[in-house]
């Protein structure tokens, strides 16, 4: 995940609301292409492993009611006239209804398949956590689930830092400000999204690092494209693919926990290449401007119509191949006393693309995950061949 910019100059003063906040222009968007593309999956959230004693629902909505200071949003609405939608405190807020619990349990990549698959209400603050079982007893899974209207990647990151992080006192247990209040129950299950991933130890990926000069995201995205060359046909690496890379544009003084906002670029990765070091190669030479300053300027002066110019080629199927994003959470994170030992990114799937990628890096742990619809099993072939491609780009750049 990319820090966000330094603030330059005062921005526009067209992107200010009453209440000095930026506009939800691009919030606004992504409920725009929601609604029109309803097949499509625009929740974003994280999956994380945990050792320790699994809380009930009502002391998980205590602990998060005591942290909602931190992270207002989980607080506040996007609702209105569509395209018109502004952010407004949600009266009737419970952090009850927005707790559930999921029966069963399982192995963990199995169990946050099955959180993938859960919704988030759209009639009130649009986001959740999940409870699961782990196979072990003292482990279980918690998951964290938004509308990506309501937050980006890097609002998610901000968000399970607020949330999970082992700097938060404790509450004790007999502290409990909602017990025998209730949790909500778990709305039934209407999306069909796989998700497969696989996990490496970020040491491997920053041994590639020193040897090469390439930065994460150009390590990560390499590794895809020799995964995605494996992947295809013979007959489709004929030339390079198209993916959607987001990245932050979020300046420090703006609220960190709340909305959109990002630019896309529209990369190639080098499927055509045969060379795993050619292909890092092929992929710093692309990733060596980032547009943030124009896309800061589009955000902060253009007016709704043009905004909506900016936004539209990202979302279009057909723009490209699949989408790849790469978060980044580096304090260490646990819940009421018990650490997060696994994590795992679970992207949306929008604007049509056949699968959307993450990499999560959290703790000494890179966590690489693809979903995709249903239909698609072969896409659960890329986790393994990302790693194999990663295996031989770090062979390639110790010679």
């Amino acid at each position: 995940m990319e820090e966000p910019v330094a603030a330059k100059g005062n921005g526009g003063p067209a992107a200010l609301s009453a209440e000095g906040e930026f506009s939800p222009a691009q919030d606004r968007g992504m409920l725009e292409w929601a609604r029109q593309r309803p097949d499509d999956g625009f929740v974003v959230g994280v999956a994380l492993r945990l050792r320790g004693p699994r809380p009930g629902p009502e002391r998980l909505a205590s602990l998060i009611a005591a942290r909602l200071a931190e992270v207002p949003v989980l607080q506040e609405h996007l609702d209105g006239p569509p395209r018109e939608e502004r952010w407004n405190p949600f009266d009737s807020f419970h952090v009850g209804d927005h707790v559930h619990v999921l029966g069963g349990g399982g192995d963990p990549r199995t169990g946050t398949g099955r959180m993938a698959n859960q919704p988030v209400p759209d009639d009130r603050p649009r986001w959740g956590v999940w409870l699961l079982d782990a196979e072990r007893e003292d482990e279980y899974l918690l998951a964290y689930r938004v509308h990506h209207a309501a937050q980006d990647g890097a609002a998610v990151a901000h968000t399970i830092r607020r949330l999970f992080t082992d700097r938060v006192p404790v509450i004790p247990l007999t502290e409990q400000p909602l017990q025998g209040r209730r949790s909500a129950s778990c709305p039934p299950c209407t999306d069909d999204r796989l998700l497969t991933c696989t996990d490496v130890p970020v040491d491997t990926m920053r041994a590639v690092v020193r040897a090469s000069g390439a930065s994460l995201n150009d390590i990560y995205l390499a590794a895809l494209a020799g995964a995605v060359r494996t992947w295809l046909s013979p007959g489709a690496c004929q030339q390079p693919v198209p993916v959607r890379v987001p990245f932050n544009v979020r300046l420090r003084t703006e609220r960190q926990d709340r909305g959109n906002r990002m630019g896309h670029a529209r990369l190639l990765l080098p499927v055509d290449e045969p060379s795993a070091g050619q292909r890092l190669e092929r992929m710093v030479e692309q990733t060596r401007f980032w547009p943030r300053d124009q896309i800061r300027r589009i955000l902060d002066r253009a007016p709704h119509h043009m905004l909506w110019q900016h936004i539209a080629p990202s979302l279009s199927p057909g723009d490209a191949l699949a989408s790849a994003t790469l978060l980044g959470i580096p304090t260490p994170l646990a819940f009421d006393g018990a650490p997060v030992i696994g994590s795992t990114a679970m992207p949306p799937l929008a604007a049509g693309h056949l699968f959307s990628s993450a990499l999560l890096l959290c703790g000494t742990r890179a966590t690489v995950s693809f979903t995709a619809r249903g239909e698609h099993q072969h896409v659960r072939d890329l986790p393994r061949l990302w790693e194999q491609e990663l295996a031989t780009l770090a062979a390639a750049t110790r010679h």
